[in-house]
Order: C-alpha cells, then structure tokens, then sequence
C-alpha cells in the first residue's frame, strides 16, 4: 500500500472500513473447463453494491478505458467521492485528473512491462468466477476516498491454488484491483500530478508482484514499490521526494536486522524505508537484478515461497557477489551521504539523502563500548578528538570476524572526509588531527543471527597481537626437531611421509620413557 506519511495504511484502512471482504489463497478450484479460481460471493468492488465499498450509496460509477487496452478508470462524478470534472485538456466529455489516471498507469505498464521485462497483473476475467469483475481483463482502478491515513491501496482478491485446473500455474499469484483517491489537490504531493504518478506506479506495482508471488515480505514488497516509483517516473518531483521521505524509516533503525524485519506494526516505516537497500541493488548492479530476483520468487506446488534474501543471495552470485559482500558495502553507502557524499563509492545523489543514526558519541579514544546485534544491520559510531593523535580500532565478535566488519572514515570538524572509507584492522593506526573525528561503521553481516553483544574497542596505543605464525623453514618451530618438506621440495613424497612418521614415532618414545 501507499501513503503521504508512511503510516501503517493496511491497518489504517481497516480500522476506517471495517473487516475487509479480500479473498484468500488456495481457494477451492473450479471445474477444469471454467478454468477459474473460485471467489467468495462477496460484494467487495466499489462499483458492487452500497456497503462501505459503494460509490456513496448507490451512485453509478462511468467508467475510461484510456488508450493502450491495459486499464480501466471508475469514477463518480457526484457525492463525497466524485472527481474534478474539469475537462479542459482535451474538451472530450472525460475529466482531465481522470484521464491523467490513466495516462500514468499506462506510463508505468510501458515501464515496468514492456521495457524492464516485469511480469503483468494477472488477468482477472480469467481467475474470477464471476463476469462483472470489473467487466473484461482489463485491470480496474477505482477512483473514491481511500480512508484516513491513506491516499491508495491494492487489493489481493483471487488468487491461483497450483491446481492444473486454474490455469494459473504456481501458487500464490493473485489478481485484484486498486483505489485511490479521486483527487489530490491540497495535498502533500507538489501537484496533483506528481500525486497521481506516485500512486499509479506504487500500487501497480504491487499489482505486479502479486503476479510472481503475493506472499513476499513487506520490507521487500513495499522497498521494491517505492522503487519502482523511480523508475517509471525519474524526472518526477513526487516519486524522488516520496522516496527521500521514506528512507528515515531506514535510516533511523540501522540496528534493526533486515532479515528479521516483515514491516508491520510498528516497522511499517522501515519497510518503505527499506527501498534504500533496493535502489541500492539497482545503483551497484544495475536495475535488472530487481526484476531477476522476483522471477525467483514464485512459489513451488506444494512448498512454500522462496525468501527474498535466498534469491537476492542466488542472484548475486550471478555477479560475482555475495548477500554479505553487498550488506558491507551498502552499510558503508548508507555512511556517506550529506555533507560525507564524496562523488566517489554511494548514492548517485547521496547528497540529497539524510543522515544514519549514530550511536552516542564516544567520549574518549580509550574507550569499550559493548552492543546487541543480530541478523543483517549496522551500527554506527563518532568518536571526536581535540588533540591530534593516532587511534586503533578493534572488535569481538563471539560469532568471529567473517560475521562482521568494521569500517572507518575520517573527518574534519565540519563533517567532511579528509579520506576514503576503509576496512580497519586492530593494527591500524587511524591518525586524527585535532578536531577530527572517526566515523565507525561496525556491521553484523552473518544473516539469521541471533542476539549478541559484540565489543568494539578504541585505543590510543597499538594492541599487543598474538605472533605471527613462524615461517616454514624455522628448526625451532618444528614439531619436536622435525620439519616438514615443502611443497616445492624435490624430494620424493614418500620421503616426507616416513620422516613424519618417524618423527611421531620418536616423541611417543620421549613422552613413554618421560612418564616413566
């Protein structure tokens, strides 16, 4: 769903309109030559009946079929729902925020379907069992009140079962319809416009996953929506202030584990929050890894849906990546943006984004600071200094280091990078001139992770670090007096093999004569 302030709209539009008729997945089929999916006989369009879903008690609803054949435009023209009916451009017997409608949706369909490959709505003709759904195939939006809270929302009405007689294929995929406001005038959005296309290429969207899987995560179903909106309509002053207005929900918990986080209740924010981490995806890989991971999502007869993040991981193998390469790395993005956006590694206009969250500040160079982490997130730390000094930077992670990373940028007092962002090491002296400060990104990178408190430690003084191993060829490191030949030893293997077990044989004997 979407909304201007990210509040939670499902429940929003729930409380408003009272128990929500939607009908389920796996419904019972019917017979194979109907080839439809059965629906509850529910009167749950705003063109059917006079419930809390009518057109204001029964007022007849017209309808635009705008040029392209994908969709169908209801409106009323009277009562609490009607549109503007100005018609001026052009004079034509339509009203121009209605066919604006539908010009964006056929923008977004053009975008999403026809140039980035992306799977259609499902036609609901075919899965329905009743013909008025909307009279014919094409997808239905309807133009009324959406409810308090909320500017539109999507509706997952019928849905395929697996069963052949469907037709549908995989099970999980649904066909439904969308509302949205009859108008925007006075709104947040800059205009009317920049509402409509916001709406129209959101919850089409939507629409569109449903057509791989209805059964995906929020964080990733609503990332992926927000998105979108960039990507049907990038020029767009809506979508990119839509999209800026969603990222604090992110950026505020980078704590919170992306792989443990659905989006409800209280997350909602993060969830529209989180298609950061989509455009991030898009940004460093190319916009078509979106649309790659999807077509992995659709659920197996008889198994369940594939997770998101096991098909982001299959795919980014494809790119010589992996989940927790890219985690790091999209961690670090997230560091550098405002005044630390440098025009190198980051956002494409990471100067726009707002700043993460940053733990207290730490007080000292000296200092253990111990917190929870779990799953994938981030947590991030300044550590400011008056007098000029060298700090070193260090971590204890129960789990061990390849579950998380640390990174580490310098900056003046004004917040700008005197360096590059780089991967720290315990014996890594970071040299601070007076004013300076160490931005610190400590980053749980092991995926399902449960809670633990992870120990990061800065020190003016390089950390005493256990020896290195001895080298190869050193008498004193050998087991009791015995080296072992290299590999590039010409000798014959079996050699070494009978030196080796002579050698064990030997302290066997010292250690039997010893105890004696």
């Amino acid at each position: 769903m979407k909304g201007g302030v990210g509040f939670l709209r499902w429940g929003l539009v729930a409380l408003s309109l009272g128990t929500l008729p939607w009908v389920g997945c796996g419904s019972e089929a019917m017979s194979a030559d109907e080839n439809r999916v059965e629906s509850r006989r529910q009167l749950i369009r705003p063109t059917d009946g006079t419930g809390w879903n009518g057109n204001g008690y029964g007022i007849p609803a017209t309808f635009y079929d705008p040029p392209g054949g994908h969709f169908r435009v209801y409106y009323v023209e009277s009562g609490d729902n009607a549109v503007d009916l100005k018609d001026e451009a052009p004079k034509n017997g339509v009203p121009d925020f209605v066919e604006l409608v539908g010009a964006s949706a056929e923008t977004t369909y053009a975008s999403t379907i026809g140039q980035r490959g992306f799977r259609a709505p499902l036609d609901d003709s075919i899965y329905h069992d009743r013909p008025d759904y909307g009279g014919d195939g094409r997808f239905d939006i309807y133009l009324r009140l959406s409810g308090a809270g909320s500017d539109g929302y999507r509706v997952t009405e019928v849905c395929t079962d697996g069963t052949p007689t469907t037709g549908g294929g995989a099970p999980g995929r649904c066909a439904g319809y969308f509302v949205m406001n009859p108008g925007f005038k006075g709104s947040h959005y800059p205009s009317e416009r920049d509402g409509v296309e916001v709406l129209t290429s959101h919850e089409l969207f939507h629409s569109v996953q449903d057509a791989y899987n209805a059964g995906q995560w929020r964080t990733w179903t609503e990332g992926t929506a927000v998105w979108n909106e960039l990507q049907v309509f990038p020029g767009s002053a809506g979508t990119w202030k839509d999209y800026l207005g969603f990222v604090p929900g992110f950026f505020r918990e980078p704590e919170r584990p992306l792989d443990q986080s659905m989006g409800a209740g209280a997350a909602a924010a993060y969830a529209y929050g989180a298609a950061v981490w989509v455009e991030y995806l898009s940004e460093r890989f190319g916009p078509a890894i979106i649309r790659e991971i999807w077509e992995r999502l659709e659920q197996p007869v008889g198994g369940s849906a594939p997770h998101f993040l096991d098909a982001t991981e299959a795919v980014l193998a494809l790119r010589g990546s992996t989940l927790k390469q890219a985690w790091v790395e999209f961690t670090g993005w997230n560091l550098l943006t405002r005044e630390r956006a440098t025009g190198g590694p980051g956002y494409n206009r990471a100067s726009e984004y707002p700043s993460i969250r940053f733990e207290s500040e730490l007080s000292q160079a000296d200092s253990v600071t111990v917190k929870e982490f779990y799953g994938l997130s981030a947590r991030y730390y300044r550590l400011p200094v008056q007098a000029a000094t060298t700090v070193y930077v260090s971590r204890i992670d129960p789990l061990g280091d390849d579950a998380s990373a640390l990174w580490g940028l310098v900056v003046d007092s004004k917040g700008v990078p005197r360096s590059a962002l780089q991967a720290l090491s315990p014996n890594q002296g970071i040299a601070l001139a007076a004013g300076d400060a160490l931005l610190v990104v400590l980053t749980a990178r092991e995926r399902g992770a449960k809670a633990r408190r992870i120990e990061l430690r800065t020190s003016t003084t390089a950390p005493v670090l256990p020896p290195a191993d001895p080298p190869a060829n050193d008498p004193s490191a050998a087991m009791g007096g015995c080296v072992l030949a290299s590999r590039s030893s010409q000798r014959p293997p079996w050699l070494g093999m009978l030196g080796l077990a002579l050698c064990v044989a030997g302290l066997s004997v010292r250690t039997r004569r010893r105890r004696a």
